[in-house]
């Protein structure tokens, strides 16, 4: 198998909006227990979280996007970023939600099901509980919707290369995205399928990706993070195995890797 290089995302503060994502924003936040999200960058940071959150209000008609919302709220109106917890009793909470006290405890109880909040010390009498945020698997949760508000958005949560901006002009044949070289595979045909398929997924999930085994019955294609390769192998891994059987059908498996794994 061979080895390959990858190119990382470095520089200084004022390369974008957003400053400089070299590690991406879930990669920040699975270490939010030892490293704070205050100080420089820190509002980047934040402002990734509430909009995961968000756009799954605005795309989940269920009961994760109605908790994404009541979460929202939470994270604006009472949470402590640098402790990272919230000290919201029953009471309080039904108030901001609307809803009753029962309701409240039951959609609580349903967070910490889903792992989005942890008890960081129990209720006492004359004191309300305190609730830690889950960020790892929060986001997780929202990842399938990280599409809607972008291309750039998804590269910024996964730790891939930001796509670069275009001209403001209307093509005449539609957006194009960027495909992959000819390199003697048949990674480049496949490429071409998934961005037929799917534009949006394929700028956000699949563009990054780089062949490194291509031409056994098990197909390895390296991510640009250990997030997305997860996330792709979990998700996506069945689009990519179908677009490879369109053109070799002796292809068994695809496994989807991160530098270090």
């Amino acid at each position: 198998m061979r080895q390959l290089a990858k190119t990382r995302i470095t520089g200084g503060q004022g390369m974008n909006t957003y400053g400089s994502h070299a590690r991406s924003t879930f990669a920040k936040v699975q270490g939010y227990r030892e490293t704070k999200i205050t100080g420089p960058g820190s509002s980047a940071i934040k402002y990734d979280v509430l909009t995961a959150l968000l756009v799954t209000v605005a795309h989940d008609s269920g009961s994760l996007g109605r908790l994404a919302g009541r979460l929202s709220l939470v994270i604006t109106a009472r949470f402590n970023w640098r402790m990272g917890t919230f000290n919201v009793g029953l009471k309080e909470l039904a108030r901001m939600w609307g809803v009753t006290e029962r309701t409240a405890k039951r959609e609580m109880a349903q967070m910490r099901s889903l792992g989005w909040i942890s008890v960081e010390r129990p209720a006492a009498r004359g004191r309300v509980a305190q609730h830690r945020i889950e960020f790892t698997a929060l986001l997780r949760s929202t990842a399938p919707h990280w599409d809607a508000v972008g291309p750039d958005f998804a590269a910024r949560m996964t730790g891939a290369p930001e796509p670069a901006e275009t001209p403001n002009v209307v093509p005449l044949h539609g957006d194009k995205v960027s495909l992959p070289p000819e390199d003697g595979s048949n990674w480049p045909r496949v490429a071409e399928i998934l961005s037929q398929s799917d534009p949006a997924a394929y700028r956000s999930w699949f563009a990054n990706l780089v062949p490194v085994e291509c031409e056994t019955e098990v197909w390895v294609l390296l991510a640009p993070s250990r997030f997305a390769a997860s996330y792709i192998q979990t998700h996506l891994k069945d689009r990519v195995l179908m677009a490879i059987a369109t053109i070799d059908r002796s292809v068994r498996r695809v496994e989807v890797i991160a530098d270090g794994t």
